[in-house]
C-alpha cells in the first residue's frame, strides 16, 4: 500500500467522526424552533433557549484546554460525544420546558468540550505541509453532514414527530466514538494557557476588531437559523421543505469553500468577508417579502452561498495578523466570537418576536451594517498582538 494511501484511511476515520458529530446537530436544526414551540415556549422563550445553547458552548469552549489538559484530550474526545448524546437524547423525552431548556445548555456545554480537541486532533494527525489538505477533508465531510442534516431532520419529524431527529443525533454522536476511540492522542496538554493571557490577546486592536465582525456575522446566522422556520411555518410551508430549504443552504455553503479558497489569497479575504456579510444581511431583510415554499428555497440558496464566503476568510484575515504561535489562540477567538454571536443573534430576535414573527430579520439592518464599518477599519497589515501561549 503506497503512503498516501496509509494516510488517506486515518484522514477518513476523522472524517467520519467530524461527520457524525456535526450532523448530530444538524438533524436537530430545521426542527429546532418548531419543537421548542410545541414544548410550550414562547416565540422569545425559543430565542432564549437558542441562545443560551450557544452561549453555553461559546464558554466552554474558552476552557476547552484547560479541560483537555486535566482530563487528557481523549476523554475530553470520547466523554465529550458521550455526554452530546446524552443529552440530545434527554431534550428528545423531555416533557417538560425546564428539562428541554436544561438539555439543550448542557448539549452546548457538551460540544464545547468536545469540538476544540477534534480539531486539534485533525492538526497533529499530518506533517505541516499536509495539514491545509487535513483540514480540507474534514470540513469536507462536516459540510457534506450541513447539506444532508437538515433534510434527513425534517424527513424523520415529519413522520415519526418532532421529538425523533434529537433521538438520531444522539445515535450519530455515538457512532462517532469507535472512530475515535483508537486514535492516538496526547494524554495532557503540552501547555496551559490562563485566562489573562487569552484576555490580553483578545484586547489588541487587530484581533478585538476582527472577533466583533465575527460575533456581528454569525449573530445574523443566529437570526436565520432560530426564526425562518417559524416565519415559513406561519406561511403553509411543511417541515420537510423546511427541511430543504436548509439543506440548499448547506449545499451552497460547502460548494463556495474551494472558490473562496482560491480567491482568498488576493486580498487576505478583506472584500469577501464584507460581500459575504452584505449578502446574508440582504437576504434576511428580503425574508419578510418572500411568501412560499419556491421562495424561500431560493433564499436559502442565496444565504448558503454569502454565509459560505465567511469560513475561510475570517480565519485567513485574523490568523494573517498574529504570528504563527498564536495561531491556537486565534482560532480560539475564532470559534467563541462565532458561538457567542450566535447566542446574541437569537437573544435580540426575542426581544423584537415580540411584535411579530418576521420582525427578528430587521435587526439584520443594524447588525450588518456594524458589521461592515467593522470590517472596513480592520487595518490591512500583519500586526504584533499581546503573547499568548499555544
Amino acid at each position: 500500500m503506497s503512503t498516501a494511501s496509509r494516510r488517506r484511511a486515518p484522514s477518513l476515520l476523522l472524517g467520519g467522526a467530524g461527520f457524525c458529530v456535526s450532523i448530530s446537530w444538524q438533524v436537530v436544526l430545521p426542527i429546532l424552533s418548531l419543537y421548542l414551540a410545541h414544548v410550550g415556549f414562547s416565540l422569545a422563550g425559543i430565542g432564549l433557549v437558542v441562545g443560551v445553547f450557544s452561549l453555553s458552548m461559546g464558554l466552554v469552549e474558552l476552557q476547552a484546554s484547560v479541560i483537555a489538559a486535566a482530563l487528557g484530550r481523549r476523554w475530553s474526545l470520547l466523554g465529550g460525544c458521550a455526554a452530546n448524546a446524552l443529552c440530545l437524547g434527554a431534550a428528545a423525552i423531555g416533557h417538560s420546558r425546564a428539562l428541554v431548556a436544561v438539555a439543550l445548555a448542557a448539549v452546548g456545554a457538551a460540544r464545547g468540550v468536545l469540538v476544540p480537541p477534534l480539531h486539534a486532533t485533525v492538526a497533529d494527525s499530518t506533517t505541516p505541509e499536509g495539514r491545509g489538505r487535513a483540514f480540507g477533508g474534514f470540513w469536507l465531510c462536516t459540510s457534506l453532514a450541513a447539506l444532508i442534516g437538515p433534510a434527513i431532520g425534517g424527513f424523520v419529524a415529519a413522520r415519526a414527530g418532532e421529538g425523533a431527529p434529537f433521538a438520531l443525533g444522539a445515535l450519530f454522536s455515538l457512532a462517532a466514538i469507535p472512530l475515535l476511540v483508537g486514535w492516538p492522542v496526547p494524554g495532557r496538554a503540552a501547555l496551559r494557557t490562563s485566562f489573562a493571557d487569552f484576555t490580553a490577546f483578545l484586547s489588541a486592536p487587530p484581533v478585538a476588531r476582527i472577533g466583533a465582525s465575527i460575533l456581528l456575522c454569525y449573530s445574523l446566522a443566529g437570526l436565520w437559523t432560530t426564526y425562518l422556520p417559524l416565519y415559513a411555518a406561519r406561511q403553509g410551508v411543511s417541515v420537510v421543505v423546511i427541511g430543504w430549504i436548509f439543506a440548499i443552504q448547506g449545499g451552497m455553503y460547502a460548494m463556495m469553500q474551494i472558490p473562496t479558497g482560491r480567491l482568498v489569497a488576493r486580498d487576505r479575504g478583506r472584500w469577501l468577508t464584507l460581500a459575504g456579510i452584505v449578502g446574508m444581511a440582504g437576504t434576511e431583510l428580503a425574508v419578510p417579502l418572500l411568501h412560499g415554499g419556491p421562495q424561500l428555497l431560493a433564499a436559502g440558496a442565496v444565504y448558503g452561498a454569502a454565509l459560505g464566503l465567511t469560513p475561510v476568510t475570517f480565519a485567513m484575515l485574523l490568523t494573517g495578523r498574529v504570528a504563527p504561535d498564536q495561531y491556537t489562540a486565534a482560532m480560539s477567538v475564532y470559534n467563541s466570537a462565532i458561538d457567542l454571536g450566535l447566542f446574541a443573534g437569537p437573544l435580540l430576535g426575542a426581544a423584537a418576536a415580540r411584535f411579530s414573527v418576521a420582525a427578528p430579520f430587521l435587526l439584520a439592518l443594524p447588525l450588518g451594517l456594524t458589521a461592515v464599518a467593522i470590517g472596513l477599519r480592520a487595518p490591512r497589515q500583519a500586526a504584533a498582538v499581546a503573547p499568548a501561549p499555544r
